[in-house]
């Protein structure tokens, strides 16, 4: 059986990290898929094809990797996400997006205004909800969400099986070093020829989690019971990836 690592990159939660390991073992055998409109559009169908067509393929990763992912009798995709303290994630987003200033409305929008006015237009409808709910409705979809839909419990519990599967190999930004650990583990029963090694990449708050949590709820005091309200599925699926890698812990 043919094996292709899947990395669904999550916006700001460790994924060019992870994809610099991929790319350190696999070399031109990663993907690191740019193709956004095909991606989206075409969703299983179109990856399953990718696969198909690039037969020395071991690994890709996408901002917009499908949900579900193709079936096949000629392949087996092993699907990998990162997720992140919602909460947390929330000024990672904005501070990245401020960064930026062009490129995206995001950007844009993160460029000009204050944080408690940045999370104020990504409640609003026409707003895609990168900060509110995103890791859930990322993992979770079936289907490509508009900016004024919300993640809804059906999407939840179909986000929760899959990070508690055995099929799917998931990690924490927090705990990131012994999420690779445990991902490297089990990636080598696939690829055991391959060394997973990893340098983190893009790291612009070098503080410890602790002092990254207590400045995220300091800097988001005014608007903090939107945005945990807005994230309690996050919260939720956070928690279950962290009881995961518990379990490998005690193991």
């Amino acid at each position: 059986m043919r094996y292709v690592i899947t990395h669904g990159h999550i916006f700001k939660n460790a994924g060019t990290t992870f994809d610099y390991a991929l790319e350190k073992a696999f070399g031109k055998d990663f993907c690191d898929h740019r193709d956004d409109k095909d991606m989206r559009k075409g969703g299983a169908e179109y990856l399953r094809q990718f696969i198909l067509d690039n037969p020395n393929l071991k690994a890709i990763s996408s901002h917009h990797l499908c949900n579900p992912l193709p079936e096949s009798d000629e392949f087996k995709c092993i699907p990998v996400y990162f997720v992140r303290n919602p909460i947390d994630r929330v000024l990672s987003v904005y501070n990245f997006e401020r960064k930026q200033k062009k490129g995206s409305k995001g950007a844009e929008m993160a460029s000009k205004l204050s944080l408690e006015e940045y999370v104020r237009w990504r409640m609003t409808p026409e707003a895609p909800k990168v900060i509110f709910d995103y890791q859930a409705a990322y993992i979770g979809r079936s289907r490509n969400l508009k900016p004024s839909e919300r993640v809804d419990v059906a999407i939840f519990n179909r986000a929760l099986q899959r990070v508690i599967s055995q099929e799917a190999l998931v990690g924490t930004v927090e705990r990131f070093d012994e999420s690779f650990t445990y991902i490297a583990g089990q990636l080598n029963k696939y690829f055991p020829e391959v060394a997973f090694n990893y340098e983190k990449q893009n790291v612009n708050n070098k503080g410890s989690i602790g002092d990254k949590y207590r400045q995220a709820i300091t800097e988001l005091t005014p608007v903090l019971p939107e945005v945990v309200g807005g994230n309690a599925y996050d919260m939720a699926l956070y928690q279950a990836v962290n009881e995961k890698l518990d379990e490998f812990s005690i193991v």
